[in-house]
């Protein structure tokens, strides 16, 4: 415990009893201000270039990105992972990084490799595997603490740049395209899985990847509903879960969990060689409609029909069965 008390912010008499938003507001405030990294990489971020790409009813924004080089390409290979560092454990966090604790044993910090302008990194306090059994409850109230942002999960071979270290990330709400698609979803686009009471389940149809949605007003019911799913998702013995992406909000009571399932950690384009490449690596950013390309030239030749190979490569397209009990 002594090294997280080394990394947290001492927050001024007027803030203790402060918003999580006006806390959070206060920690990019003072980690520009005193941290370099932190300074000089969203420095940057608010200079870089984005473009959209159209499909029909939903989009994708490409977002030219080359500070994410280190997560998108990073080698996950379990020889390599077991040798580093582990860059969120406290005791290796670079002194000027700081944060808050919050739901009694995370660590919240400012990501200094940010995809928005307000990029958090949730992590355990113990150097703990990323797996997310047990972790829903977790999530989900953490989203009822900061109702301003949407949290997300990556699994170990599913966008993960730390699988050793089990953590979220959160952005500002309403950044990712997804978010405004899914409230204005008409119900041609949504194939019923659960309709009850205490919860809506449904899957999105024809969105370019598969997306399970779970809305209710009772935590326990999402955190019930989604360990049904997960019996019936493809087991994946490397990852040690079924290979999934989450993104998780709260809104006017209401808890949503999006579950994305997929079949593979990277698509062919990454691994080709010469002008064939394409360096993206899906993640639940990519899931949630912002592809991220730290190279210039595949920010400016992906198309339309690149995205769909990428998606076909890396969702899974499942026909789900009855997960009411």
């Amino acid at each position: 415990m002594d090294s997280i008390t080394d990394h947290l912010i001492e927050l001024p008499d007027d803030l203790l009893q402060a918003s999580w938003n006006d806390k959070i507001e206060f920690m990019y405030r003072q980690q520009r201000e005193t941290w370099n990294m932190a300074r000089n990489h969203y420095r940057q971020f608010e200079s870089i270039e984005r473009r959209t790409i159209q499909f029909g009813d939903f989009k994708m924004i490409l977002q030219h990105n080359p500070a994410r080089v280190r997560s998108t390409c990073a080698d996950l290979n379990k020889k390599v992972i077991k040798n580093r560092k582990c860059f969120l454990c406290a005791h290796n966090l670079p002194a000027e990084q700081k944060g808050f604790i919050i739901h009694h044993n995370y660590l919240m910090l400012v990501n200094p490799f940010p995809i928005f302008d307000r990029h958090l990194t949730i992590s355990d306090f113990n150097h703990i595997p990323q797996r997310i059994e047990n972790r829903i409850i977790d999530l989900l109230e953490m989203t009822k603490l900061l109702p301003w942002f949407t949290m997300f999960y990556n699994g170990p071979l599913s966008g993960a740049s730390a699988p050793d270290h089990f953590h979220f990330q959160a952005a500002q709400k309403g950044v990712m395209p997804i978010e405004k698609e899914i409230d204005s979803l008409t119900a041609t686009m949504k194939n019923r899985l659960v309709e009850k009471e205490d919860i809506s389940v449904y899957e999105v149809k024809n969105y370019l990847r598969t997306a399970i949605v779970m809305e209710s007003g009772w935590k326990e019911s999402v955190d019930y509903f989604f360990a049904q799913l997960m019996k019936q998702l493809p087991y994946n013995n490397e990852a040690g879960e079924p290979l999934i992406n989450l993104m998780a909000s709260y809104n006017n009571g209401t808890y949503r969990l999006i579950v994305f399932p997929r079949k593979a950690q990277r698509p062919s384009c990454y691994y080709r060689e010469g002008d064939d490449r394409i360096v993206v690596s899906p993640a639940s950013v990519e899931f949630g409609g912002i592809i991220v390309t730290p190279r210039e030239e595949d920010f400016q030749k992906i198309s339309i029909n690149d995205l769909k190979q990428i998606f076909e490569e890396v969702s899974l397209n499942y026909k789900f069965r009855d997960i009411t009990p």
